[in-house]
């Protein structure tokens, strides 16, 4: 069965992408630096796969909304021939290229400021990470650590972006950010977290949100089927719409956290679990981590009310881009880089589509599907195959679970009737 949407109804919701967020778009300017490296801090640290994978992959998915992305990395072999032409533009994960590139990035934004524009920097990290004896967390650059200190001297403190979008996808990345000691022993995680907040020095910047994975087995958490760490995996699907709630083209801190819960919650298998940190900046506690409606070189997927159940997109490279399970009374769009094909896709089948050009919106719910099979093997495949994103993600799962965290709730949703 077809479930599509009337002309008119896609044509008001290109009309609403384009227009509703089109002040904060004319006031933001955004940059990327992302810094991506398998290796570990030490010999008892085996090297991840996918770290540059996820770092690659970030950067597809910033490029097309940010002024400028920077990705400190080393491809690995397979890597760039996933992504032909990008280690050009890539320099290693060194302490004096992150140096080099935050100082051209503050210049940018410092000029940015100047002309009365807001600019953001999305800061992303994903490797490894590793918390040090008197409890400070460091991550892995190619030649050496770069501690919590490193981070707030180095980082945060001369930062001229009007907000920070601090992203880290590291084993024991929540020590990384919060100051030295170990978190006590408690009922839940999410109880000792806050109960430190309030003393750390994170307090002193308004302006930095933090999205962590705060899991200690991160190799444990990457997954071959989608050559990608499965936290920024969440991640990045969230950022491409799928944690968009209310349907209103911005993706808020609050919504990231309830989509990544919703996402993992079904996983039993404790090597296929993870657990996450997520904080929106004090400054604006309902900033969004995502516009879907600035001027960018992507396409929208729409996938109205009606189409329901676990999907998820790959493209012509058999890449994941995103993936999700959708409630069947809810819409959403999914933003994804225009110029290559891509697959929408269920469990035994699957639908081709592709963007004419940039802007361009294909209807998910008229998308012709055919008859396929996938495979997955061994029992952390099993359980990653089976139980992420078997728990459906929508209003009801976002009320219920942002009740309990003292987050700001997004608005109710006031987009377009979409049903069939």
């Amino acid at each position: 069965m077809k479930f599509s949407p009337s002309a008119s109804l896609v044509t008001l919701w290109v009309f609403l992408l384009a227009t509703l967020p089109a002040s904060a778009a004319s006031e933001d300017v955004a940059y990327a630096l992302i810094v991506a490296h398998n290796g570990g801090l030490d010999r008892s640290q085996a090297p991840l796969r996918y770290a540059d994978d996820d770092g690659a992959r970030y950067h597809e998915l910033l490029a097309p909304r940010v002024k400028e992305a920077v990705l400190l990395s080393v491809l690995d072999e397979e890597t760039q021939v996933l992504h032909p032409g990008l280690a050009a533009k890539t320099r290693p994960p060194t302490r004096a290229a992150l140096k080099e590139a935050l100082t051209r990035l503050n210049a940018r934004m410092a000029e940015d400021r100047a002309r009365g524009a807001r600019p953001v920097l999305y800061f992303v990290f994903t490797g490894h990470g590793k918390r040090g004896a008197a409890g400070e967390g460091t991550v892995s650059l190619l030649d050496g650590p770069f501690t919590r200190t490193d981070l707030f001297e180095g980082v945060l403190a001369p930062s001229q972006a009007s907000f920070v979008h601090l992203i880290v996808d590291a084993c024991d990345s929540y020590y990384f950010v919060h100051s030295r000691g170990a978190l006590p022993v408690g009922p839940t995680q999410a109880a000792a977290v806050k109960g430190l907040l309030a003393m750390r020095e994170l307090e002193r910047y308004p302006q930095v949100g933090v999205v962590l994975s705060t899991s200690t087995e991160q190799e444990s958490h990457e997954w071959s089927a989608i050559r990608s760490g499965v936290f920024s995996h969440m991640v990045r699907s969230a950022l491409a719409g799928a944690a968009d709630v209310n349907a209103d083209g911005r993706v808020e801190y609050s919504e990231l956290h309830a989509f990544v819960a919703a996402a993992s919650q079904g996983v039993e298998d404790v090597r296929g679990r993870l657990a996450a940190f997520v904080r929106p900046p004090a400054l604006d506690r309902s900033a969004s981590l995502a516009n879907l409606g600035a001027r960018a070189a992507v396409g929208y997927l729409l996938m109205p009310r009606g189409v329901e159940g676990r999907l998820w997109v790959e493209d012509d490279r058999g890449l994941r881009v995103a993936e999700l399970h959708k409630e069947r009374e809810r819409s959403l769009v999914l933003a994804l880089p225009t110029g290559r094909g891509y697959f929408l896709r269920m469990a035994g089948r699957e639908a081709p589509f592709t963007f004419s050009r940039a802007g361009a919106v294909v209807d998910g719910g008229g998308l012709p599907w055919r008859e396929t099979a996938f495979a997955a093997r061994g029992a952390v495949q099993d359980a990653l195959r089976d139980k992420l994103f078997s728990v459906p993600f929508g209003s009801r799962f976002y009320r219920g679970y942002v009740a309990n965290l003292e987050l700001p709730p997004v608005a109710p949703e006031e987009g377009p009737d979409l049903s069939p």
